[in-house]
């Protein structure tokens, strides 16, 4: 069985290191196996990636951009790129995709040639394209087909092979902002696109059937309202797909993250809300590799998990705990509930397969930036990297049946990134969970923190932090308002209050059904409130003309005083009949 590489990327002396790592033992720095690379000292190493089948491994150096193969780590190719940011090869890995930073200057007032596309077998570049954007910059292959799509303001169009010049199929839709088509895993050649709502109206989620791209060829659509960003997941055989939508702003100030909700969409037609019970950020959603199941963070701290089958019913609640990551192993039958960033760095290891899902393991890894399993499916990395963290830089590789970790390396300078090396499935077998590990086992971690105390306390005997910690119940202090804006303040709180009430008892897709059709209605209203918005406008144009009217008057005064007036204060002089006839119109209008 192959042992896998494991990529790391640093700064200083330990600007790359590639080497074979035998998760099953310690792995140590002077204990480095026979298959190890280094790069030249001090050269920052800017990107790296291996290919989808592992079998090449590229990098850029800040001088070139180098092209390994990662059986014997011998260079095969030197690329002259200096300043690459992404790298991204084509699912079948023929082609290799390198983007450098867009930019223009006195010799390019209109930007250069940034993205350059590559032919894997020879190495020659295919195509040069100007690539202002950093979001969704590469091509994306639809399935397992050579068939790939290029996003250009409102239009998604479609090549084939290795052909960058001649479109083979187009997809025109007016504030088109994104797509994502299905995965190598996937048979079925589909994609999904995203169209922001306008002036009011809602955003939408469409899926087509490549290449039948008409309107009436829409396999399924989900419309909703609150929406400045989506991201959209397909399941690994494209039948299915989740769509978190978020806005910047929560409107009702209930959280700090905004507002989110989950879609999810079938290939068949079928759509829904999936419905959270905890309120709360929407943390993270992975989908299980059988492409049946998907699972969801969400929730106010301390966070729920939960495991959704296709009909969007729940069919495991996991317990609240500090949590905001959920990742399931290569072979789907292992799943990691972990909690990083702000949180401690908590990861709950959990059975998954046909035998039901158990707690397994719990580890504590604090400071987590990284996280990623190990093609076998048994060993998964924990790193924290710069610039998240530029303190206790490092990395940790853990098995799941061991409450400590096999390997702790500590960086010298500041550690960026590590990756595994990636082997095509049937490579490694599926690991069998032979036994249940209780859960609550002791793990190392970090000591608990201390109460925050403020510099101007620090070492006084007489400071106690719960003498500072305000009660929840506390009122806050009465606000001087005169009786007129005391009286407005509680008309505006009671008729929140009734709006709350008549909409407490809808859920969250009849509340999308119900702006749905204050939108639809927009332009088609009952009389009563048509008439309201008319009078309401008509008030408006008889009190700006009616002002005009008084400055006339005003300049008529100055005029027979014998005052010299302008030439635009003579212009608006002669517009006195015109004003006068509009104010009468409007008049006889507004008592029909």
């Amino acid at each position: 069985m192959p042992l896998p590489l494991l990529a790391i990327r640093g700064k200083g002396e330990n600007s790359l290191i590639l080497s074979e790592c035998n998760p099953k033992v310690e792995f140590k720095e002077d204990l480095l196996p026979t298959r190890n690379v280094r790069d030249i000292p001090n050269k920052t190493c800017r990107v790296m990636q291996f290919s989808n089948d592992g079998a090449v491994f590229v990098y850029c150096n800040s001088e070139d951009t180098l092209v390994l193969d990662s059986k014997y780590l011998k260079i095969v190719k030197k690329l002259q790129i200096s300043k690459a940011c992404g790298i991204h090869f084509s699912p079948d890995d023929k082609i290799l995709s390198v983007l450098e930073p867009y930019f223009t200057n006195k010799e390019f007032p209109n930007g250069k040639k940034n993205l350059k596309i590559f032919d894997v077998e020879s190495w020659n570049c295919i195509s040069e394209m100007k690539q202002k954007s950093q979001s969704q910059w590469h091509p994306q292959w639809v399935g397992d087909t050579d068939i790939f799509a290029r996003l250009m303001t409102n239009n998604l169009f479609f090549y084939q092979g290795k052909d960058f010049e001649n479109v083979v199929a187009k997809l025109h839709i007016e504030k088109l902002e994104s797509f994502q088509v299905t995965p190598k895993s996937s048979s079925v050649k589909r994609v999904a696109v995203f169209i922001r709502g306008s002036k009011g109206g809602p955003s939408s989620v469409r899926i087509f059937d490549y290449p039948n791209f008409k309107p009436d060829q829409v396999l399924a659509n989900k419309s909703f309202f609150k929406a400045d960003t989506v991201t959209m997941v397909w399941n690994a055989n494209g039948s299915a797909l989740l769509i978190r939508a978020a806005m910047e702003v929560d409107t009702t100030g209930a959280s700090y993250y905004g507002e989110q909700s989950l879609h999810f969409m079938n290939a068949n037609g079928d759509t829904s809300i999936v419905q959270l019970p905890k309120n709360g950020p929407i943390y993270d959603v992975a989908w299980d590799p059988r492409s049946t199941k998907f699972c969801v963070t969400y929730g106010f701290m301390p966070a729920k998990a939960s495991i959704f089958n296709l009909k969007c019913n729940i069919v495991h609640d996991f317990d609240a705990s500090p949590k905001n990551l959920c990742v399931y192993n290569p072979h789907g039958n292992i799943l990691l509930l972990a909690g990083f960033g702000n949180l401690r760095g908590s990861v709950e290891i959990w059975r998954n397969d046909d035998l039901g899902i158990k707690q397994i393991g719990h580890v504590e890894a604090p400071d987590t930036t990284q996280l990623e399993w190990c093609p076998d499916g048994e060993h998964f990395v924990t790193a924290t990297t710069t610039p998240r963290l530029r303190v206790n830089n490092g990395y940790k590789i853990w098995h799941y049946s061991k409450n400590q970790p096999i390997t702790v390396q500590r960086w010298p300078a500041e550690l960026h990134e590590v990756s595994w090396q990636p082997f095509p499935p049937g490579i490694f077998p599926k690991p069998e969970i032979s036994s249940v590990i209780p859960p609550k086992s002791k793990a190392i971690g970090a000591p608990k923190p201390k109460s925050y105390v403020p510099p101007h306390a620090r070492g006084r005997s007489d400071y106690s932090a719960a003498k500072f910690k305000q009660e929840e119940d506390e009122t806050p202090k009465e606000e001087n308002l005169s009786k007129a804006a005391l009286k407005n303040k509680k008309r505006r709180e009671a008729a929140r209050k009734k709006k709350e009430s008549d909409e407490s008892h809808l859920s969250s897709s009849q509340k999308d059904a119900v702006a749905m059709a204050k939108y639809l209605l927009g332009d088609n209203q009952s009389g009563q409130f048509q008439n309201t918005v008319a009078n309401s406008d008509t008030e408006k144009k008889l009190k700006n003309l009616r002002k005009k009217l008084q400055q006339i008057e005003k300049l008529k005064q100055h005029q027979k005083t014998g005052k010299q007036l302008e030439k635009n204060q003579l212009e608006k002089l002669a517009t006195e009949p015109d004003i006068v006839a509009q104010i009468r119109s409007l008049e006889i209008g507004s008592t029909t």
